[in-house]
C-alpha cells in the first residue's frame, strides 16, 4: 500500500513521466491492432475487443516495471476489485487501456490510452496517449503535451501546456460523438457555445488543456478511469473538472461502481461554475440527465 506521506508521492511530474511511458507503450499495441474487430459486449453492455485486452496487458506490465508498489484498477478488471481493496487514503493506479472503444472499431482517431494515480481520492498525476492523433499528454504539478511517432515513440521534447482565455465569441465546446444526452446538448447551447465539436474518449481533456478548446459537458454515464488522468492533466493546466453538484470529482469509489456523477470540465473555474449553473437552470426546467447517472449501487 502507498501512503499518502510516501516518499514515492512527492515528485508527481516524475510520476507522470512513467505514467506517459506506460501509456504510449500501450498506445503504440492499439496501433499495431487497429483492424481488430472482433468485438463483444461485457455485462453492462460496453463493447470490449482483443486491443482492449492487449493494451490492456501492455500497460500492466509497464506499470509493474516503473511503478511496482502501487495497485492498479483496470477497466478491464475492476468487477473483481473486493470493496475493501480501495482505502479512501491509499494512493493507486486508475487504468483505462482503451477510451473509446466504439471509435476505435469506427475508424476514428480520438482513442486513447488514459492512466491516472489517484492519492486520497484526488488524481495526483495522468496520462493520456491518442496514438492515432500522435498525442500525448501528462502532467502531475506541471502540465505536458508532446508529439508521437507512427510507431508510437515521442517525437521532440515534452512542451509546458496551458488553458486559454474563453474566447470573446463564447466557448469551443466539445460534445460526446456516440454518447449524447439532451442536459449536455442543453448547457452547451445555454452557454453560447461558438461552435460544437465532436470528439470521444479523454483527449477532450487533453484539447481543453492545450488551450485549443474551452468546455466539455457529460451528463450520461461515466467511470472514473474515463476521466482520472484528464482530471490531474486539466487541473495541472489550469482548467478544472467540476461534478454539477459544483464539488471536484473523488476516485476509489467502489461503493457506487467507479461511476462518476455528471461533471463538466472547463478551461477556468469561472466558466465551469457557469455550466453548473445553466445545468440546474436546465434541471428546473424539466431536462435531466440520464436515468443511469442518478441511480446509485
Amino acid at each position: 500500500m502507498i501512503a499518502p506521506d510516501d516518499p514515492i508521492l512527492a515528485d508527481c511530474d516524475a510520476l507522470a513521466r512513467r505514467l506517459a511511458e506506460a501509456a504510449r507503450l500501450a498506445g503504440a499495441r492499439l496501433m499495431a491492432m487497429r483492424a481488430a474487430r472482433d468485438v463483444k459486449l461485457k455485462p453492462d453492455g460496453t463493447p470490449v475487443c482483443s486491443a482492449d485486452l492487449a493494451a490492456d496487458h501492455v500497460a500492466k506490465k509497464a506499470l509493474t516495471r516503473l511503478l511496482p508498489a502501487f495497485p492498479v484498477i483496470s477497466e478491464e478488471s475492476a468487477e473483481s476489485v473486493p470493496r475493501e481493496a480501495v482505502l479512501p487514503e491509499a494512493a493507486f493506479i486508475l487504468l483505462d487501456p482503451l477510451d473509446g472503444t466504439r471509435e476505435f472499431l469506427a475508424g476514428g482517431d480520438s482513442y486513447c490510452v488514459a492512466i491516472a494515480i489517484v492519492s486520497n481520492g484526488r488524481p495526483v498525476a495522468g496520462a493520456i496517449a491518442a496514438p492515432q492523433m500522435r498525442r500525448l499528454w501528462f502532467a502531475g504539478r506541471n502540465a505536458f503535451a508532446q508529439d508521437l511517432a507512427e510507431d508510437g515513440g515521442t517525437l521532440g521534447d515534452p512542451v509546458a501546456i496551458r488553458v486559454r482565455q474563453t474566447p470573446p465569441a463564447g466557448p469551443d465546446t466539445l460534445v460526446s460523438r456516440f454518447h449524447g444526452d439532451r442536459l449536455s446538448d442543453g448547457v452547451a447551447a445555454a452557454m453560447g457555445s461558438r461552435r460544437t465539436v465532436p470528439a470521444s474518449s479523454a483527449v477532450k481533456f487533453g484539447l481543453i488543456a492545450g488551450g485549443e478548446a474551452d468546455l466539455h459537458v457529460r451528463a450520461g454515464q461515466t467511470m472514473e478511469w474515463d476521466i482520472a488522468a484528464g482530471d490531474a492533466i486539466l487541473a495541472a493546466a489550469g482548467g478544472v473538472v467540476l461534478t454539477l453538484a459544483g464539488e471536484r470529482p473523488q476516485y476509489g469509489c467502489v461503493w457506487r461502481g467507479f461511476r462518476n456523477p455528471p461533471f463538466v470540465a472547463a478551461g477556468s473555474e469561472a466558466l465551469a461554475r457557469a455550466a453548473v449553473k445553466a445545468a440546474e437552470e436546465l434541471g428546473r426546467s424539466g431536462v435531466e440527465p440520464p436515468a443511469d447517472t442518478l441511480s446509485r449501487p
